[in-house]
Parts: C-alpha cells; sequence; structure tokens
C-alpha cells in the first residue's frame, strides 16, 4: 500500500478512535471548551510526535460539538408537559401499530418547539399522512427513555437520530388537519412507490418499500426478527449491494446506448458517470442512510479515479469517505449501519485479496467462504451491537443474496425507472419483485425454525479484561494469513462465546434487579441456579408490552432460559401485562397470582400468606393476602419475603393502607434490609406504622419518568428516609440492582442510568 495511503488510513482511525472516545464521556462540555480543544489540536499538528493525539483531539472535539448541537435543540424545559396548540408536518412515514400511530413532526414557525419530535396518536380520528400538515395540541417532553442493562436505549436513539422531543397527541376536537401532501417531489414519488408497492406487493409490500424508497414503517417485529436471527437484516435496508446493483444496471445500460447510438467520447467514461449518477439518485430516494451515503462517495471516488486516469487505491477510498461522513455528521459514528457498513467493506477487501482466486469453478466455494469470513470479520461488531451471533447466516446468505441481487433489485430498480413512462410494464416488474420476495422470506423463515438458530450473547457488555478480548478473536481467522499458528482460535473464542454465562451469586446470595418499566412493576431475583420474577411491567396501547422491550432482552442479557417462579401480584395492566410475552418466550416452571389473570392456557396458583419455600440457601415466603381474605384491587397484591439469612427483601405489590394492617397483624415484621416502596410511592400507602416497623435500609420505588401522578409523593420519600432508608426510584435511577447475602448483606448496589450515563443524557 502507497505511503500516503497508508498516512490516511492512520489519520481516519485516530479521527475515529477519537469519535468513539467521544460517546462514552459523561461530562458535559460546553461550546467554549470545545473551541478551546480544537485550536489546541490545531497546534498540536505542528508538533510531529503529538500529530496523532491532535487526530485523536479533532475526532472527539468534532463529536462533542455535534452532540452540543443536538442537545442545544431540543424542547425547552419550560415547555415540557404543557399542551401546546401548534402546526407540524408529517416528515416521514407515520408507522401504525395497534390503535397508536407514531409521526415524526416538524415544526411550523413556532419556536416553542423544536425542529423535529416523535409523537404518538392514540385512536387518531383520522389516519395522517406523509406530507400532511396538521394543527395538533401536543404534549411533549424532552428526550428520556427507561435505562435498563442489555435493553434498547430510546434515548441514545433519538440523539443519533436527532429528534429533540418526544409526546403524544392529546385527543380531542382541536386536532385537525390544514394542508393534505404537502410534499418535495422526491417525497411525492416515495409516497406514490409506497402506495404501488402496497397495492401489488401483498405480504411482500414491507420489504418492497425498504429496498425501493428507504421506507421501513411496514415492517412488523416478526419479520425483524426473522431476518435477524438468519443474519438477512442488510437486505432490507439500502446497502452498497443496492447501490451498487443500481450503478452496475446503469453503467451497462449506457454503455451499450452509447455504442449503438455512436455518441463521442469515450463510452465506458459516459457509463460510469451515469452509474454514479443512478447510485446517487437512488441513494436521494432511500433516504440518504448512512450505508447508502458510503457506497455512494465511494463509487464517485472511484470513478473519478478511472475517469482521469488514476490508480484508485481501495483503501485510501475507504478512509477518505468514513473521513468524509464523520466530519460532516459526527453523531452517525454512534448509528450501527456506520460501523458494519465500513466493517462489511474492509472485511470483504480482505478476503478479496487474500482469498479469491478467478478460477470460475471454485465460484461457489469461494462465495460461501466469502460468507463465513463475513461473519466471523463482523461477528465482534454484532456482538457487542446486537448480542447475537447469526450462525446460519453464511447458508442463508449463500442463497438469498444472489435472488436478492440477480432479480429482485434489478427489477425493482426497473420497476420504479418505468412508472413514470410505462406504468403497466412497471407493475409487472413490481409483481416479479414480490414474488421474488415472497421465496426469499420462505427461506428464511424455515431457517428460521431450525433449532439453535438464534443464539443471543448473555452480558456481552459487562465482559472484562482479558475475556472482553474474547469477543475479537473471532476476526484473527479473517486477519491472519492462511496457515498461521494461531489462526484457529478463533474458533475457540466463538466456542467462548456462545457458552459463555455471566456470574451467578454464590450459594446464600441473591441478586436482586427492579427493572426501569416506566409506570409499573417487574423484579428479577436471582440466586445461584433459581429465578424469580415478581410482576411482568405494562401491555401499550400501540402494542408490544415492558416485558418484551424490558424483562426478555434483560433476561437474555443475563443468560437466563428458565423462570423458576413467576408472581404477578395482582391483576392490574402496569404489573401483569407482560405475563403472557414471558410465558410464550420463556420456560416457566409455576406461576402465582393475587388475582384472577386471563387465560394463559395452564395452571396458575393463588399465592396464599405462609405458603414458603427454600432454594439456594434463600427462604421464600408469602405474608399476605391470608387465607380466605376478600381483599380486591391493589390490596389483593401478593407480598412476599425473600431472606437471605437474617437479611430481609420485601416485595409489595401495590398493598394499600389496609393491606399494610393486615400484614403486620397478621405476620409481625421484624426490620427488614430492602423494601420495594407499596403503589409505586403513594399517599394511599406506606403508612407510618408499616414504615417505622420495617425500618429498612435501602426503599426502592418503581416509578414512571415525569408520571401524570407525581410518584413516588415526596411526602412518602421523606418518610422512608426518617426511618432510616436511603431512598431510589427507577424514573431518575433507571433499573436498581443489587447483591443480597446471608453474610455482608446489601452489597454491589448499581444504578444504571448512572453507569450508562452520557453527556448528552438529560
Amino acid at each position: 500500500m502507497p505511503i500516503y495511503a497508508t498516512t490516511v488510513v492512520k489519520v481516519c482511525l485516530l479521527v475515529l478512535a477519537g469519535g468513539f472516545a467521544a460517546q462514552h464521556s459523561r461530562v458535559p462540555i460546553n461550546s467554549d471548551l470545545c473551541t478551546a480543544l480544537f485550536v489546541a489540536a490545531t497546534l498540536l499538528l505542528l508538533l510531529r510526535r503529538l500529530r496523532g493525539f491532535a487526530f485523536l483531539l479533532f475526532g472527539f472535539t468534532f463529536f462533542v460539538m455535534a452532540g452540543n448541537a443536538v442537545i442545544d435543540a431540543r424542547l425547552d424545559a419550560g415547555f415540557a408537559g404543557d399542551s401546546l396548540l401548534t402546526r407540524v408536518r408529517i416528515a416521514d412515514f407515520p408507522k401504525q401499530r395497534g390503535a397508536s400511530v407514531t409521526m415524526l413532526v416538524e415544526a411550523i414557525d413556532d419556536q416553542r418547539l423544536p425542529l423535529r419530535s416523535r409523537v404518538a396518536w392514540f385512536e387518531p380520528s383520522q389516519l395522517p399522512a406523509f406530507g400532511d400538515v396538521w394543527e395538533f395540541e401536543l404534549r411533549l417532553r424532552r428526550p428520556h427513555g427507561n435505562s435498563n442493562p442489555g435493553a434498547f436505549s430510546l434515548e441514545n436513539w433519538m440523539f443519533r437520530e436527532k429528534l429533540h422531543a418526544a409526546g403524544y397527541v392529546v385527543t380531542g376536537k382541536r386536532n385537525r388537519l390544514l394542508q393534505a401532501g404537502a410534499m418535495s417531489s422526491v417525497e411525492r414519488y416515495r409516497q406514490s412507490f409506497v402506495a404501488r408497492a402496497r397495492y401489488i406487493g401483498g405480504t411482500a409490500a414491507s420489504v418492497l418499500a425498504a429496498i425501493g424508497v428507504g421506507s421501513r414503517h411496514l415492517i412488523t417485529r416478526e419479520q425483524w426478527d426473522r431476518y435477524a436471527i438468519t443474519g438477512s437484516s442488510h437486505l432490507m435496508a439500502i446497502s452498497g449491494l443496492h447501490i451498487g446493483l443500481a450503478a452496475a444496471a446503469a453503467f451497462f445500460l449506457i454503455a451499450l446506448l452509447s455504442g449503438v447510438c455512436r455518441l463521442r467520447g469515450n463510452h465506458l467514461d459516459h457509463a460510469t458517470i451515469g452509474g454514479v449518477g443512478m447510485a446517487a439518485i437512488y441513494a436521494l430516494v432511500s433516504g440518504l442512510a448512512v450505508p447508502s451515503q458510503r457506497a455512494t462517495v465511494m463509487l464517485g471516488l472511484a470513478a473519478f479515479a478511472f475517469v482521469s486516469r488514476r490508480r484508485a487505491d481501495p483503501g485510501r477510498i475507504v478512509a477518505v469517505v468514513a473521513l468524509l461522513l464523520f466530519v460532516l455528521d459526527p453523531v452517525s459514528l454512534m448509528m450501527p449501519g456506520f460501523s458494519l457498513s465500513f466493517g462489511a467493506v474492509v472485511v470483504l477487501l480482505w478476503f478479496a485479496r487474500r482469498y479469491w482466486r478467478p478460477r470460475v469453478g471454485l465460484r461457489s466455494i469461494q462465495l460461501l467462504v466469502m460468507q463465513f469470513v463475513l461473519l466471523l470479520g463482523l461477528m465482534p461488531m454484532t456482538a457487542l451491537i446486537f448480542q447475537r451471533i447469526a450462525i446460519v447466516a453464511p447458508l442463508v446468505n449463500l442463497i438469498t443474496v444472489p435472488v436478492f441481487s440477480f432479480v429482485t433489485v434489478p427489477v425493482t430498480l426497473a420497476s420504479m425507472v418505468l412508472d413514470p413512462v410505462w406504468a403497466a410494464a412497471s407493475d409487472v416488474l413490481l409483481r416479479i419483485s414480490a414474488a421474488s420476495i415472497n421465496s426469499i422470506e420462505w427461506v428464511i423463515g424455515e431457517f428460521a425454525e431450525l433449532p439453535m438458530t438464534d443464539i443471543h450473547i448473555a452480558g456481552i457488555d459487562g465482559l472484562q479484561g482479558a475475556l472482553m478480548g474474547v469477543v475479537f478473536l473471532p476476526a484473527l481467522w479473517v486477519l491472519l494469513p492462511r496457515g498461521w499458528p494461531g489462526r484457529w482460535i478463533a474458533m475457540l473464542a466463538v466456542i467462548s462465546l456462545l457458552l459463555y454465562k455471566p456470574a451467578v451469586p454464590r450459594y446464600g446470595c441473591i441478586d436482586t434487579h427492579v427493572l426501569d418499566v416506566g409506570q409499573g412493576l417487574a423484579v428479577v431475583v436471582q440466586s445461584r441456579g433459581r429465578t424469580l420474577i415478581f410482576d411482568t411491567g405494562a401491555s401499550y396501547r400501540s402494542g408490544g408490552s415492558a416485558a418484551q422491550q424490558v424483562v426478555l432482552p434483560f433476561l437474555r442479557y443475563k443468560g437466563i432460559e428458565v423462570v423458576d417462579w413467576l408472581v404477578v401480584s395482582h391483576a392490574d395492566d402496569d404489573h401483569a401485562g407482560g405475563t403472557s410475552a414471558i410465558v410464550d418466550q420463556v420456560e416457566v416452571g409455576r406461576i402465582l397470582a393475587g388475582e384472577t389473570l386471563p387465560d394463559l392456557g395452564r395452571g396458575i396458583s393463588t399465592c396464599e400468606a405462609g405458603q414458603s419455600w427454600r432454594a439456594d440457601g434463600i427462604e421464600y415466603r408469602f405474608l399476605h393476602p391470608g387465607p380466605g381474605t376478600a381483599f380486591g384491587g391493589n390490596d389483593s397484591s401478593c407480598v412476599m419475603v425473600i431472606s437471605a439469612g437474617d437479611h430481609r427483601l420485601v416485595l409489595t405489590g401495590d398493598i394499600e393502607t389496609e393491606g399494610e394492617k393486615t400484614v403486620l397483624a397478621r405476620l409481625p415484621l421484624d426490620a427488614v434490609t430492602v423494601v420495594l416502596i407499596p403503589h409505586h410511592g403513594s399517599l394511599t400507602s406506606s403508612s407510618p406504622p408499616f414504615v417505622n416497623r420495617l425500618r429498612p435500609n435501602l426503599a426502592i420505588a418503581s416509578a414512571g419518568y415525569a408520571n401524570r401522578w407525581g410518584f413516588p409523593k415526596e411526602r412518602i420519600i421523606r418518610r422512608w428516609e426518617g426511618a432510616g432508608a436511603l431512598v431510589l426510584d427507577t424514573a431518575s435511577s433507571g433499573a436498581i440492582s443489587f447483591r443480597l447475602c446471608e453474610r455482608g448483606g446489601v452489597s454491589q448496589l448499581r444504578e444504571e442510568r448512572l453507569r450508562q450515563r452520557r453527556f448528552w443524557h438529560d
């Protein structure tokens, strides 16, 4: 590789490393300090030995400056929670899930609103459409999301997508449509294509919309899961494959027409320029995602080198494009598409250099090797980003990618080009493309049903020291030359990742995790060999539940495959809404509940005071409700005490004052170590006699951020603090975890929001 190319690659790696370092910065850095850092980096360039550090500092500063711009554009805190009657334009395809529609809206001449907000409309009076201008009554808040180990971070996602507020449309007569279809010509074409895809494509419409115009609002959660399990999610995103196919089709067509029409000049130059132009148009129509930007700019640089008769160095082109995209939009470095897109290109270039041979008879074997190289080369990224390894990806892609490359994408592109001039032929081509997608989905569905296909990596971000190196070892098989003595250690690393399980508590200890499920409750208690779940969080009107979004990902993160006891305190949705999701997805031993639950297709026992059992040196005992009591609603909640020697954890559900009296009268309690504050910290619970009898060291309230009831109430917090407790709540702390042992009591107390804190978090 030429010296100049090597230098560009080094600069690129250093700048990107600085950007990655900035992603983990917890301390806010104001604009003045950013300016000082930028000046310092510029001056350091004058010192040869410190140039590497200067480029690191440039990357760090660029990212922080871009992050500060996103933060400054957020909703003013003074307007958070207010009812704002305002005019907005719907800036993308609305996504309908259940009775809810989620929209990206842009403010129109209203200084109170940020530029871009994500809002939900429950049971809308009229379905909004892309490009509509509405007058809405909105209630917004600054970006905020639940914080849990192993679960999706809404706050991080909103930051990297540059969404400055979130909220909902207040149901009422004040909401009205002002103008329909206020769109640019590109947006109008995108909407027209999606409408045709839905009319012609049938079940394939979601993928047609995704590969045609980059719109993924029609893709269902089940589809995403199937594609992710089989390692074929890249087929539904406009990537370098799609852009390259568009450019190649245009290249060959223009080269043919140039020869037939005998145009002046070099026909290959015409075709090259036309191919890049087609790639740029396709990228624009598809929404300019990071992979499409990367592919288009790389094609442009390669085309420039070809037309100017210069040698195109692939390594230099990749480095220049990565630098360019980072400088133009530093926050894009957080997007999985950035790392995976450039990572895949580097792996493919490395494969072409070391493995690819021009012999035609070996092509099929080489294609299989290429898929295997991609699996291992990208395994560190997929394991760290998605906590998943798609072990069947090489075989699935070997079958689906050729069909996708030679039928689906070219035919879809041809349909898009023909649509304005020959609609009938365009529709025929779209039907052919839809048929190819149906065949691909059949293959994906069959592979997704195979045993051991969906492999999750447990607790990957918790690995430390030498174990963290195991994550990166699979790439050795790709990077090291054939015959290298240590090359096959990569296979041992893969096996280690597949078999890895996070450490469990020792005998006589429990790990307790009060998960951040918003306004609801879900607690996971894990001993050395057993797991108990107390409540499952709420279900959502928009579809799904806290169990699907928080509890199940957390169980996978902890490597928990069996739940021995599922306790549902009572039937209120914020406690029982995710029960069916857990029963459907996890092997559950015994289910106990304080009230009758909807039919789960299996037996459910009633929790009663006096029931108890022991496991791993831990005693589990129910304190409420008593046998034959007639409590209903909140006071029917199961209350249980989990004892590790003399140290006790009390889980209370939603009992109120009357329930607390019964608990104290029937089974008087000594002081406990940890208590879950009843009913999220409402004024109807945590009575003085109850608090003074328990006198815990730690009291935890599970409550939603900025919830309408103001839980936990300040008076209740003071009451527990007056009894000597450290009071924490999930709204402020995120998930709260601790270890309780018969010797030593509480240790390893962790607040997830503090652990995950970054400078862009409120």
